[in-house]
């Protein structure tokens, strides 16, 4: 008699090998959601970027149109709470802030030097009055050291050489490229001209701190006159030595009632001597040839942010009006700054 063998796997081998294949699948499928979830969040993120990059843009270009009309933005209101950095503007999923400063009435820092090489002492003098007269108004802050003086004129001049203020008793050393070599991570000193006030950072004795107190009565173009129409009361202030917290709040409150049309109404304000006038007449103006303003405009979109940093001339005989420099920033992180100027620097 033959028997018929019959041939069965057994049904838990069946079970795991289908479990193995599920988990398999699984696994691989958790994976590509995964790296279709990361690539969807950053091609969602490169799009609030770039929503914020735009919405700076038309920032810039408000503050640009409005700087081509005829209206002087300092004695319109409306403008003035448009361009304070006060006002969110919504422009669709984001909004933008705007802030224009004028440029002329500060004091240029690019200018410490004569065009001949030599010290302009009349300048180096009103930047350390300057430092003196923040020091006393923000007595309970980081103090202000003479010392970022030299460090400027060194960073902006042409040579390696390093400067040493005769006039001034303490911190009176400036810094070349050997002082920042050895910093971590180590760059080179400019040795021309700065671009904005925020490439004061890289300079030696300047912290972010310092840099938010002073910053607001420096400025990196212009001629180097003040124009007392729009200058800060502690810019005027530092025109003279001679000059008191008084008597430059009466040219503010003149000027607030008709702007100065020529430096000679000076004169005429009350409390100004024939001595303090002949020291500030040839270091102010009121009518600059050209108006340089500082616009500086931040766009956000949800959590991303972007803001314009951009200089601009406006010719005041022919309202013509540049954008002389442009810069793009995340912020205003000391890195992202560095990094700018590393790039500047390898095209120079």
């Amino acid at each position: 008699m033959k028997f018929n063998r019959t041939t069965t796997q057994p049904e838990g081998f069946v079970i795991v090998l289908v479990l193995c294949t599920i988990i398999m699948l699984a696994v691989l499928l958790f994976g590509f959601n995964h790296k279709s979830r990361a690539e969807l969040f950053a091609a969602d993120g490169l799009r609030k970027s770039a929503q914020a990059l735009n919405c700076a843009g038309a920032g810039l270009n408000v503050a640009i149109a409005v700087l081509k009309g005829p209206s002087d933005i300092r004695t319109n209101g409306k403008l003035m709470n448009l361009l304070s950095g006060q006002q969110a503007i919504t422009l669709g999923e984001g909004t933008c802030s705007i802030t224009v400063t004028e440029e002329n009435g500060k004091l240029n820092v690019n200018l410490l030097r004569t065009k001949t090489g030599k010290l302009d002492r009349t300048r180096i003098d009103q930047l350390l009055r300057l430092i003196d007269l923040l020091n006393r108004r923000d007595f309970g802050d980081s103090r202000i050291g003479y010392g970022l003086v030299p460090s400027i004129i060194d960073w902006t001049d042409t040579d390696e050489e390093t400067t040493c203020l005769s006039f001034v008793k303490h911190q009176n050393l400036g810094a070349e490229s050997d002082y920042y070599s050895d910093l971590v991570p180590p760059y080179r000193s400019r040795n021309g001209p700065l671009d904005t006030t925020e490439e004061l950072l890289l300079i030696k004795g300047i912290t972010p701190q310092i840099l938010d107190r002073i910053r607001d009565y420096l400025t990196v173009k212009g001629d180097g006159k003040i124009n007392i129409n729009c200058a800060s009361k502690l810019v005027i202030e530092s025109l003279s030595e001679k000059m008191d917290p008084a008597l430059a709040q009466i040219i503010i409150d003149r000027r607030e009632i008709r702007p100065f049309a020529a430096i000679t109404e000076l004169r005429d304000v009350p409390g100004m001597t024939d001595g303090i006038y002949q020291a500030i007449r040839k270091t102010a103006t009121v009518r600059p040839t050209d108006q340089y303003y500082q616009v500086t405009a931040q766009g956000n979109a949800d959590s991303r942010s972007c803001t314009i940093v951009a200089l601009i001339r406006r010719n005041t005989a022919t309202k013509n009006v540049d954008v002389i420099l442009y810069k793009e920033f995340e912020g205003h992180s000391f890195g992202t700054l560095r990094s700018l100027y590393d790039a500047d620097s390898e095209t120079r």
